[in-house]
């Protein structure tokens, strides 16, 4: 009798996971192992899939193909875009997390300011950098570099610069870190902060001596965070293409300057209805994060900076 009980409340809750467990198989597992399926054939949406073998990763390896070319400036791009929104995020976002995030009206007032740009559409900001950094005679750095004698600048169309621009959008997205910070420094002890002052710890000690060591946790997730979204970039690069223009590959600026991986699995796929190496590109894109993930889960359990499931 136990038992049947036992199993009717197992049955239960089978029942009430049943849902998610579909909606994980359907539209998780199977889409990835279709994906996986044809990354190794030849599709354009319209005719019977052609089994290719390795050939698509290859065409994206191949420097000289225009694949390869293209793959390799999404790659830099992504990895200069990972790398300075990591360290925009953590030096500016610490930063003004420790400035403000002690209890005041001023604190809470600037708090809300800060984060208010994080909220905007990435997008719609890619767009608002049109007066800016558009490559006319009439954008704000072009008027500056005319007024000091200077040639006009293409920067969103030039391979190398572009990329660089994309980086300046992380500033409006700090708010999103200096949240998470705060939230971190609110949940330490009071009492460690004062036992540290009486033992004279001036303001940058207990900065870099309390705060930090105790943050490590949310400083790892932050920038586990920041690469992943690094890698999935692709709303404000599509705004800056936009502006752009340009005959680089699948429209991702002259030479490739907005390429990122994302954004040219994207043009893989729809415009160019290549979905094959969509795929491929897509699963060479889940790699990079894996390897990224396990060699930052390896760091920080051998390094100590905090225990992981209380090992």
């Amino acid at each position: 009798m136990i038992k049947k009980k036992k199993r009717n409340k197992q049955n239960l809750g089978w029942l009430f996971v049943s849902p998610w467990v579909f909606g994980f198989v359907s539209l998780t597992v199977l889409p990835l192992l279709y994906s996986l399926y044809l990354s190794f054939h030849d599709w354009n949406m319209f005719s019977d899939p052609k089994f290719v073998g390795l050939k698509n990763f290859e065409l994206l390896f191949d420097k000289t193909s225009i694949y390869g070319d293209a793959f390799y400036a999404a790659l830099s791009n992504n990895l200069i875009y990972v790398c300075v929104a990591a360290v925009i995020n953590f030096t500016v976002g610490i930063t003004i997390a420790w400035s403000i995030f002690r209890p005041s009206k001023l604190n809470s007032t600037l708090r809300t300011i800060i984060y208010m740009p994080s909220m905007i559409i990435s997008f719609a900001l890619s767009m608002m950098m049109s007066p800016i950094f558009s490559s006319n005679e009439f954008s704000l750095i072009n008027q500056i570099r005319q007024a000091m004698g200077l040639d006009l600048q293409n920067w969103l169309g030039t391979r190398g610069q572009g990329v660089w621009v994309l980086c300046i959008l992380c500033f409006w997205g700090v708010g999103g870190a200096m949240m998470t910070y705060i939230s971190g420094m609110k949940n330490i002890d009071k009492s460690v902060y004062e036992a540290a002052k009486l033992d004279g710890a001036a303001n940058m000690r207990l900065l870099v001596s309390i705060c930090l060591p105790l943050l490590a946790p949310m400083i790892v997730y932050q920038v586990i965070m920041t690469f992943v979204g690094g890698l999935q970039a692709f709303d404000n690069v599509m705004g800056l293409a936009t502006i752009c223009g340009g005959n680089g590959t699948a429209n991702m600026g002259t030479d490739n300057s907005l390429a990122t991986l994302v954004f040219y699995l994207y043009n893989l796929g729809f415009k160019d209805f290549k979905m094959g190496m969509a795929s491929a590109l897509g699963w060479i894109t889940f790699a990079i994060t894996g390897v990224f993930g396990i060699a930052l889960l390896v760091f920080v359990q051998k390094t100590g900076y905090y225990s992981i499931d209380g090992d």
